[in-house]
């Protein structure tokens, strides 16, 4: 079972972060974890808003401690006997926040997703920064949940399309890591734990409609099933692993639910979710190590735009942040 040691929750002093702040005491509390609230405010638009520069850092200094201020009176409302660690960070919000992670090794990252409404998704272009670029696991919370999470989906890929023999290591960790995470999410609470993750038949398109390579439809079928009987046998496989990492009784206690659907996975996850009236999902965003332009997968992230639930977004052991 993973163990987070040191939370980092961020708190909005201007929108409602009430959800990030209630769920961070409560991981921290079931970790016996450090927990630091952050706040960011970005220094160059108080600089072009103040009149006399000469004022400047003055002004920012007071906005820091008002913001401080404002933090601890909300923390000690909603929980009187945490004590709390406060820090104001001047800069851009998302690079302060990996900045600090870097600095302070982090090991989770819990904010309230921006609610945009107008785009159809819910997460905005701060949340997206930090699911893209910082290293350590991010939980961006859903307006609203502030609640215990009832059903987890823990996403994994089970295709087979990657070449190299490295890419397909980094990818079969990371497929442990989120069942890992998935559970250590579930195990305090006994929460309804699923295991998702789609296939494809490579060519199947090809193989049944080509103009120059139809081939009998029994035959394209014999094929389609192979694949499928094959694809099935991963995701057992990946399941009987949770018992080595996490032993007999606790898979026992959890008793995941497995789903695997025919199709690309950037259609039939955010398909799971509603489904399954999945209020938490555990994927993986990247599936390369060592490269720190490659941030975020193409289905990871339209995955991301679709789902209107709360997201763990984890990266694989080894990854690069670009933030410096």
């Amino acid at each position: 079972m993973r163990q987070f040691n040191s939370v980092l929750c961020i708190v909005d002093t201007e929108e409602n972060s009430d959800e990030a702040i209630l769920h961070s005491i409560k991981i921290a509390e079931d970790h016996q974890a450090t927990i630091t609230f952050v706040s960011t405010m970005d220094a160059s638009k108080l600089w072009y808003s103040t009149e006399h520069y000469t004022y400047f850092d003055q002004s920012l200094q007071h906005l820091a401690e008002v913001k401080r201020s404002a933090i601890a009176s909300r923390i000690s409302e909603i929980s009187p006997k945490v004590k709390a660690n406060i820090e104001v960070l001047s800069g851009i919000g998302f690079l302060e926040i990996i900045r600090s992670v870097v600095t302070n090794q982090h090991d989770l990252v819990v904010k309230c997703a921006e609610d945009v409404a107008w785009l159809e998704r819910m997460f905005g272009s701060e949340d997206m920064q930090l699911i893209r670029k910082c290293p350590c696991p991010v939980l961006m919370l859903k307006p609203g949940h502030n609640d215990s999470f009832h059903r987890i989906l823990a996403t994994v890929d089970i295709n087979e399309d990657v070449d190299e023999v490295e890419e397909v290591r980094v990818q079969a960790a990371l497929n442990n890591k989120v069942l890992e995470y998935g559970a250590t999410m579930a195990m305090p609470e006994l929460t309804e734990m699923h295991i998702g993750a789609a296939w494809e038949a490579y060519a199947e398109h090809f193989y049944r409609y080509g103009a120059f390579s139809r081939m009998p439809e029994e035959e394209v079928d014999r094929y389609v099933e192979q694949i499928r009987r094959e694809r099935s046998d991963d995701l057992d496989q990946l399941v009987r692993k949770m018992e080595t990492m996490l032993g007999k009784d606790a898979v026992s206690y959890l008793q995941p639910r497995v789903h695997l659907a025919k199709g690309k996975p950037y259609k039939e996850i955010p398909k799971m979710v509603e489904k399954y009236d999945i209020d938490l999902i555990v994927m993986g965003t990247v599936g390369r190590v060592g490269i720190p332009g490659l941030i975020i997968g193409n289905t990871a992230e339209s995955i991301l735009e679709q789902v209107k639930c709360s997201v763990l977004a984890l990266k694989p052991d080894g990854f690069e942040t670009p933030v410096r």
